[in-house]
């Protein structure tokens, strides 16, 4: 299905840069020698008992490896090549809990490790498996999290998403002289930008950003947290009812030009100077002009899309925008909402109460000749694909055995059924992906009927690696294939399995 958008152009220079939130520049691509896919299942590994019939903590690290997941004659383990249960992980600084992604570092020797209801970013060697360090995040009076990190194009910064304190926080990263090996991780608290108001009156006492060093000698704490405005720097109120309503921490989506395009979760954009300390804010947008709860966003062509998702129960919500790279250095600022976002599409059930069918734009990529962008609806079970160069768009679906329009008559796909304790069959529910090195497949985590976050847009029936094999030079695609995933709650009459992100790592 076809569908033609009016696009206005910027006028500026090209970049030839291109990436995706997760893969490094092309070079490295055809220097890598194989891929394995990183499946972070969020469910809890540890805790599991009569009175906590569902766990505690904990959560699984799924490895897959690509040469296996390609193999026309091995048929690859369901539940991962490799299983990490990070509840092993040795804490002097709390429980992990709730894992919730994970991103290569750009020489992919690296991966960050992120738990969202604890707070926690531990850094993984990917060749060893090891844990190398280990942090929590800061609490504020709103909360204490770690939503996501995403790591600069150079490795020199991790940026943390603070998601329930509100605030972007900042570890730096030193390498060797070969820029192989991490040598330091420094969580710096100096750099930490507090996203709704003054951080210095909404601190918690002994909840202060601190690293295991005990354990993980590589991380350290250092610094103070520096006094801030309660207002942009266009004098407007950070977070206000009208204009920002709630600055929860949502992503921070990583540019080359040294900014990150912090999404909020009750709808407005912030674009920060990383670089600085303290991090500081160069442009601000209101919920009106970007929408409430984007986690999706990648760099492709010189240009940064964002999408926006359903912010709760019954609430449609399908948008994607598209930003310049061009942003002040700070000090310097731009006016609000300048320059205004392109949206490439908005969905025009936006914002209406659909019950059972709303959509949810959530994980995205581009395809590796660049010509289109992949976006998921979590909730609908189908991918809008848009031609970057003219943004036409197309449209395809998991739950049939060509893609096509189930509406249309599309016979259904036998990809994806049901597991234990599932009311509903051939229901995917797509979360965070990520495309192989080659271009042909997009690797995507299926969520669970169980699920342990935004249960309002993640009930799915086949837990599990989903693969979608990529057709027409790139522009549609089939579920193909699912690697389900189990792990039984206490009574043994549900599949508690919730895979959150699938991630290539290339090695």
């Amino acid at each position: 299905m076809k569908h033609i958008i009016t696009r206005k152009r910027w006028s500026r220079a090209c970049y030839a840069f291109a990436t995706t939130m997760v893969i490094a520049a092309s070079s490295s691509v055809f220097a890598a020698k194989g891929y394995e896919v990183w499946v972070s299942d969020q469910t809890n590994s540890a805790g599991i008992s009569a009175m906590n019939d569902t766990g505690t903590h904990g959560g699984f690290i799924r490895l897959y490896d690509g040469d296996c997941l390609e193999s026309k004659k091995t048929e690859c383990p369901a539940g991962g090549s490799t299983v990490i249960d990070v509840a092993d992980w040795a804490s002097n600084i709390g429980t992990p809990t709730r894992l919730h992604g994970m991103l290569p570092s750009p020489n992919h020797n690296y991966m960050n490790v992120n738990f969202v209801s604890s707070g926690h970013l531990a850094i993984v060697d990917a060749r060893t498996r090891d844990v190398v360090a280990l942090f929590r995040s800061t609490g504020t009076d709103t909360g204490r999290q770690n939503h996501m990190s995403f790591w600069s194009p150079d490795g020199k910064y991790l940026l943390v998403s603070n998601q329930n304190g509100k605030l972007l926080e900042r570890v730096n990263i030193s390498w060797d002289e070969n820029g192989e090996n991490i040598v330091a991780a420094v969580w710096d608290k100096t750099a930490t930008l507090d996203l709704a108001g003054d951080l210095s009156s909404r601190l918690v006492a002994g909840q202060e950003a601190i690293a295991d060093t005990a354990n993980y000698p590589l991380g350290s704490v250092s610094g103070g947290y520096a006094a801030q405005s309660a207002s942009t720097p266009n004098g407007l109120p950070k977070q206000d009812a009208a204009t920002r309503p709630n600055n929860t921490n949502i992503c921070p989506i990583v540019g080359s030009e040294g900014k990150a395009y912090v999404t909020l979760g009750g709808g407005g954009m912030f674009v920060v100077d990383y670089r600085t300390t303290p991090m500081a804010i160069v442009a601000e947008y209101d919920r009106v002009n970007v929408h409430a709860a984007g986690c999706g966003g990648i760099e492709s062509g010189g240009e940064v899309y964002m999408n926006t998702g359903t912010p709760g129960p019954d609430i449609s919500e399908f948008t994607v925008y598209r930003f310049p790279l061009e942003y002040p250095d700070a000090p310097g600022f731009n006016a609000p909402n300048t320059p205004a976002p392109e949206i490439v599409f908005a969905d025009p059930d936006n914002g209406m109460l659909i019950h059972g069918n709303n959509r949810d734009a959530h994980g995205m990529t581009v395809t590796r000749n660049g010509k289109y962008l992949h976006q998921f609806d979590r909730v609908r079970n189908n991918v809008e694909v848009f031609r970057t160069k003219h943004l036409t768009r197309e449209t395809y679906w998991l739950t049939t055995a060509d893609g096509e329009d189930p509406a249309q008559g599309a016979p259904a796909g036998n990809a994806c059924g049901t597991t234990l304790g599932a009311t509903t069959s051939n229901d995917p529910t797509p979360d965070l992906l990520d495309i192989d090195p080659k271009g042909k497949r997009i690797y995507v985590a299926l969520r669970g009927p169980f699920p342990l976050s935004v249960t309002h847009a993640a009930v799915g029936s086949c837990p599990g690696l989903g693969i979608v094999e990529l057709q027409k030079d790139g522009r549609s695609g089939i579920l193909t294939k699912v690697l389900p995933t189990f792990h039984s709650n206490f009574a043994g009459d549900r599949n508690i399995s919730d895979p959150h992100g699938a991630i290539v790592r290339l090695k």
